[in-house]
């Protein structure tokens, strides 16, 4: 028996990494039908894929295991990413437990205030906000050095450049797409994960780009513990949701500027659409 690490599935058969060799493998069984993602770490037998190991963390969208990082890649103009969809790729990292670092891509449209009112509430919350221009390769190297060993998973709208940022990262020519010129929204060009290694035991996942970003698959009492800057604030009730209860710490923070408000009027619009979810039957 060999151990492998999934580096991309496709169709039928899965690119996979064991030693120093690039496998093309068939699963076995019930593992045929989706029970594959890039990221997953393998049992083999000959040319067969016969057992995935427990996963450590799964993410949905995009479809990663056993992560060790994200990237949120967004970009304040071509396209304008919305902070609501940069909110909503956080919570999928805090749901699972993942670290995640803000990368500000195309930082060359935008001028040094816009960058810096974007990034501040991130960077109040406790977040690692990077500026970068990958085609000109401007801050890749802060992106590297922030990389752990194990799998850093980039993700973001489609068009924000995530494929030029992996290019850079990597010196891999990946394909990048056009951005429509009158939808102002990136064409789709990665249709799988794909993890692309960098050495020294680091690997870096390419995925779909999503104009429509889901939140995480919580209960709506928990989407509150997903917020780094609302720790450590005290509320009289143990189960306060920091909306409408009396002496909500979380509340008087915002008041007192120390909580971003736009970040928290997106948690309350996040946890209505929560709330609005039909229920989930297990």
């Amino acid at each position: 028996m060999k151990l492998g690490v999934v580096l991309r599935v496709l169709g039928d058969r899965a690119q996979v990494r064991s030693g120093e060799e690039i496998l093309s493998l068939r699963p076995k069984g019930v593992l045929r039908d989706g029970g594959l993602l890039a990221g997953d770490e393998v049992e083999i037998s000959g040319e067969h894929i016969t057992k995935v190991r427990p996963r450590r963390n799964e993410l949905g969208r995009p479809p990663v295991a056993n992560a060790s990082l994200l990237l949120v890649v967004a970009t304040l103009r071509d396209p304008a990413v919305q902070p609501s969809d940069v909110d909503r790729l956080l919570l999928q990292a805090a749901a699972v437990g993942l670290p995640a670092v803000l990368v500000l891509n195309k930082s060359d449209l935008a001028t040094a205030e816009q960058l810096c009112e974007f990034a501040a509430p991130y960077r109040a919350a406790g977040y690692a906000v990077v500026e970068t221009e990958a085609i000109c390769r401007e801050g890749v190297a802060q992106v590297r050095g922030a990389l752990p060993q194990g799998l850093a998973v980039l993700a973001g709208p489609s068009g924000v450049g995530k494929s030029s940022l992996l290019t850079a990262l990597t010196d891999i020519a990946v394909e990048v797409g056009a951005i429509s010129a009158r939808l102002r929204r990136g064409r789709h060009t990665t249709r799988s994960a794909t993890l692309y290694e960098l050495g020294e035991g680091r690997l870096v996942a390419d995925t779909p780009g999503f104009s429509a970003l889901e939140l995480p698959l919580v209960q709506p009492w928990r989407l509150r513990d997903l917020y780094p800057e609302f720790g450590g604030r005290e509320c009289r009730f143990s189960d306060c949701v920091h909306r409408a209860e009396p002496d909500c710490g979380v509340r008087d923070a915002v008041d007192r500027g120390l909580i971003d408000q736009g970040r928290y009027e997106r948690y309350l619009r996040f946890l209505a659409e929560i709330e609005g979810r039909p229920p989930q039957w297990h």
